[in-house]
């Protein structure tokens, strides 16, 4: 009888956690899908794409501390401060560069390029690390990379600002994935806030020489309206503080096989949100990019699945975040 209760019992704890884990990473995957129109919005027209970065990077950093005070603290060991300072450095660098590339990008490629994170994070721990990487999963590697090529050259016309708009969003791309490979480690060690508040502290530190990059006159704070000021406060509090402390509980609780699947509603839904908000037009080139990308990434998928490991790892932790 105790046996049957207590299996009841845990059932009913794995059923509730399998719910909240599902929400949880839809509700990051909705955050991540307005966060591009949201950063097309403010960027140029209000505020510059250094002041968005560095708006994203103190505000998370003063957030997440305090937060931290309602969290049990934990000692870092020596060895993981250069890592974490590396860390940092790298997610300052896709912070800043993510926000570069909406000076002339589009939104809808930006989110399709993101979608690409995952091979890359494969891609260095091959490279760097020395895992192995099967046959087929190279050749999925290979078609993702097209798919991501095609919308970096905007089904052809290459040159002009949203080329390198794109070219932006690929080096972004590759910022968060070493970011990933080096905060892999760490993030077993230690609680998601604990290990977060140092993180954005110090790429706090570190992005304080960008602050001279600022123009002196910013639209939003000569001409404050309450439309952009409430963009730039979604955008602190929900694609990076939320996100960023919601992911690694969701991926506890269904699994990252589970949570690498909303990550394909990023796109989608920044596309509808950008042609809504009529700040974004549609090319064909864009969803045969994605079905390109989403092609090679599965394959890659089922390559791993009888050798389950790094990729559905990373195919989570990578999404497309922004």
């Amino acid at each position: 009888m105790n046996t049957h209760i207590s299996t009841t019992t845990s059932a009913s704890g794995r059923s509730k956690a399998m719910i909240l884990g599902n929400l949880l990473a839809l509700s990051a995957a909705i955050c991540w899908g307005f966060n591009e129109p949201a950063n097309k919005i403010l960027i140029p027209d209000w505020i510059s794409a250094s002041g968005v970065a560095l708006s994203r990077i103190f505000g998370a950093a003063v957030i997440i501390w305090i937060i931290s005070f309602f969290v049990k603290p934990e000692k870092i060991q020596k060895g993981d401060w250069k890592l974490l300072w590396a860390s940092a450095l790298m997610m300052l660098g896709f912070v800043y560069v993510f926000s570069m590339a909406f000076n002339t990008a589009s939104p809808i490629d930006i989110a399709i390029i993101l979608t690409f994170q995952p091979m890359l994070v494969v891609a260095i721990h091959a490279i760097f690390k020395h895992e192995k990487v099967g046959r087929l999963e190279w050749v999925g590697m290979g078609i993702a990379f097209c798919g991501a090529l095609l919308a970096i050259l905007g089904g052809g016309k290459i040159g002009g600002g949203k080329f390198i708009g794109n070219i932006y969003a690929l080096v972004c791309s590759i910022s968060y994935a070493c970011y990933l490979v080096i905060i892999e480690g760490p993030s077993r060690r230690y609680a998601t806030v604990n290990l977060m508040k140092w993180i954005f502290l110090f790429s706090a530190i570190l992005s304080l020489p960008l602050i001279l990059t600022l123009p002196r006159n910013i639209e939003l704070f000569t001409n404050p309206h309450w439309e952009p000021i409430a963009t730039l406060g979604f955008i602190i509090l929900f694609p990076t503080v939320y996100c960023y402390l919601v992911t690694p509980p969701a991926i506890r609780m269904i699994g990252s096989e589970i949570l690498s699947f909303y990550q394909y509603l990023v796109p989608v839904i920044a596309a509808i949100v950008s042609l809504l908000l009529k700040i974004d037009t549609f090319h064909w080139y864009q969803p045969v990019a994605f079905v390109i990308i989403v092609a090679g990434v599965m394959l890659a998928n089922y390559a791993k699945m009888k050798n389950p490991g790094l990729l559905a790892k990373a195919a989570a932790d990578a999404g497309t975040k922004g």
